[in-house]
């Protein structure tokens, strides 16, 4: 017979992986950087044509505030759909933190 703990351990080890292990920077090249380019410049595939955001503009990302663009993240904006039901929102909380602010952050003048 199993033991309840390896009962749980078995029960948690088929769950999808955690916020704290979760690739952000390739959910972007997945799901972004088709219109927000693989650099964040906005010159994705589709960037021109659905206007993809030049998320490297480091003084444009300066004046967002977390929860605004946490809010796009997950509900989209204009073209670009919500990611919701692919993101938690401490998932788009890193996502901001790891990813867009640091791409910004490398492409100052």
């Amino acid at each position: 017979m199993i033991s309840r703990a390896a009962a749980l351990l078995l029960a948690f080890s088929t769950l999808p992986l955690t916020a704290e292990v979760r690739d952000l920077k390739a959910f972007f090249q997945e799901r972004c950087a088709v219109c927000h380019g693989p650099d964040g410049t906005g010159r994705g595939a589709s960037g021109a044509r659905l206007g993809g955001r030049n998320l490297a503009e480091a003084r444009w990302l300066a004046r967002q505030e977390e929860a605004g663009l946490v809010a796009s993240i997950l509900k989209g904006r204009g073209a670009m759909p919500g990611f919701r039901r692919q993101l938690s929102e401490a998932e788009a909380h890193r996502l901001v933190k790891e990813v867009l602010r640091p791409v910004a952050a490398r492409k100052r003048p």
